[in-house]
């Protein structure tokens, strides 16, 4: 995504303009500054959060470890899923009983 923005702010300028371009240049250096001292900093927070949970080896994208957490996010995210779905049918079926449709067999699609 970095590289998209900087790429994006070097094409954008006109041809010739030697003040824009210096301009450009100066922006895409203090982004790429910044994010390279963000990427430190996060490397070094994982170092010391790995140091507290003594933790020795990371997972292996493949791996066992990281195979298993990927099932569980998956099925955490189809629970989530299956929750709302659940919500949207209660609401529904809460503003047919309201308006005393509810167990006639007639549907009326109301608008969310």
């Amino acid at each position: 995504m970095a590289r998209e923005v900087g790429n994006n702010a070097l094409t954008g300028i006109a041809t010739g303009s030697l003040e824009q371009m210096n301009s450009a240049l100066a922006q895409a250096r203090i982004r790429v500054d910044s994010s390279y001292a963000k990427l430190q900093h996060a490397e070094a927070l994982v170092v010391h959060i790995e140091t507290q949970l003594a933790i020795d080896e990371r997972w292996k994208i493949g791996g066992p470890e990281y195979q298993r957490f990927k099932e569980e996010a998956s099925l955490g995210k189809y629970h989530s899923a299956l929750d709302q779905l659940e919500r949207l049918v209660v609401m529904r079926l809460f503003e047919l009983s309201k308006l005393s449709l509810s167990g006639t067999g007639k549907f009326i699609l109301l608008s969310p």
